[in-house]
């Protein structure tokens, strides 16, 4: 199998994977052959790209790292927190206010949280290749999406500096709920690109870490790491992000002893998370940039912005060439091959930018007359270029 741009799908290809919505409920499934009325379906949901079959690309498997069972609790229970913190507040002009006493974050929403927490914690560590890449094969702009997707990557990279069971669950139902400001706002503010926001909008759309904080003051559990992680989120290391204009400690995560005043270090981690899954979604940028793109835009920014310490962290986790892209050679020491197009294969979990490449085309863009599979971990010139398409 191999991605495809949801622009260059054609009649005839068939699909190697299953697509879902924002519920994660099938739309079309695994071996579904693509006609005109399927593909535009598939455009209008804004699907970036999608698996499709190829010949020479039939031993190419992509896992994800959380099934799809995990990610449909993760949105049952933020979709079950929308709709009961709506109900309570129907008629309520101030986004800040709570109107009932009542917990949003009863028993049963409790439940709902920690079940899905647990399951991304428990298929986060039984992972055969504990590495990130974007959900390409979700609709875009779906808040419950980016929330997941934030907090994949927010606890792979928490693992990574060793964090103990209980802070991975604190720390990954800050991120689950970073956004969780935004069910206060209207639908269309939320999904509203940035970059055509009129000012009052972007003020008050600027506003959602405080409503996620009052939110979670609901909590029956009432964690004070949470909610902090929530509110400070859009802060920078040099202070000039939102609400408080906080500034950074430089520290790494592991360290719990934090200046007075300095973003809390768990809002650190979500804080790089949250700006790559915006990269790589198109909330940034008006076109979604591909992974490795994505990871220049966070290191051109660090340490303005984000904590060194988390930036290479996130490096070593986020899969800048995951199985199944389409790649050109760019570099190479092996000479004769720079121009070559194909697919990546198999990740080299040592250096992520080095896969190994089962090469299809070569640089007349001609097809080969068989597969040429090529391991580069040892090619330390290897420079690739992303594909839409083959």
């Amino acid at each position: 199998m191999r991605q495809c741009g949801s622009q260059q799908l054609q009649s005839g290809m068939v699909l190697a994977r299953p697509i879902y919505d924002q519920h994660y409920r099938k739309l079309l499934a695994e071996g579904t052959t693509l006609n005109s009325m399927s593909i535009k379906r598939v455009q209008d949901m804004g699907f970036k790209y999608v698996y499709i079959q190829e010949d020479g690309t039939e031993n190419i498997h992509v896992e994800e790292l959380i099934g799809v069972q995990c990610r449909r609790e993760a949105s049952e229970a933020l979709e079950r927190l929308a709709t009961v913190d709506k109900q309570r507040n129907k008629g309520t002009s101030n986004p800040f206010q709570v109107r009932q006493k009542e917990k949003a974050f009863g028993t049963e929403q409790q439940a709902l949280v920690q079940r899905a927490i647990n399951s991304m914690m428990r298929d986060l560590m039984y992972a055969r290749q504990p590495v990130y890449f974007p959900g390409v094969y979700l609709a875009k702009d779906q808040l419950i999406n980016h929330s997941t997707d934030v907090a994949i990557l927010t606890m792979l990279i928490g693992l990574g500096f060793g964090f103990t069971n209980k802070d991975l669950a604190i720390l990954g139902k800050a991120a689950l709920f970073h956004d969780v400001g935004k069910i206060r706002l209207d639908e269309e503010l939320t999904y509203l690109h940035p970059m055509d926001m009129e000012e009052e909008q972007e003020d008050l759309y600027r506003m959602h870490p405080q409503m996620g904080a009052v939110l979670l003051e609901q909590d029956i559990t009432n964690d004070i790491h949470v909610t902090m992680a929530v509110l400070q989120h859009h802060e920078r290391q040099d202070g000039t992000g939102f609400p408080e204009g906080l500034k950074g400690s430089g520290e790494p995560p592991t360290s719990k002893v934090r200046e007075r005043g300095t973003i809390h270090r768990f809002a650190e981690i979500i804080s790089v998370a949250n700006y790559f899954d915006n990269l790589v979604s198109g909330r940034v940028e008006r076109e979604p940039l591909n992974p490795m793109d994505a990871v220049q835009h966070i290191l051109n920014h660090t340490p303005d912005w984000f904590n060194p310490h988390v930036t290479q962290m996130a490096l070593s986790v986020i899969n800048v060439f995951p199985e199944g892209c389409n790649v050109e050679i760019r570099e190479s020491r092996h000479y004769s091959l720079v121009g070559f197009r194909g697919v990546v294969s198999k990740i080299n979990i040592e250096n992520l930018s080095r896969p190994t490449i089962t090469l299809l085309y070569n640089a007349r863009h001609q097809r080969l007359e068989k597969p040429l599979i090529v391991d580069f971990r040892d090619d330390s010139r290897i420079k690739l270029d992303y594909l839409t398409d083959l």
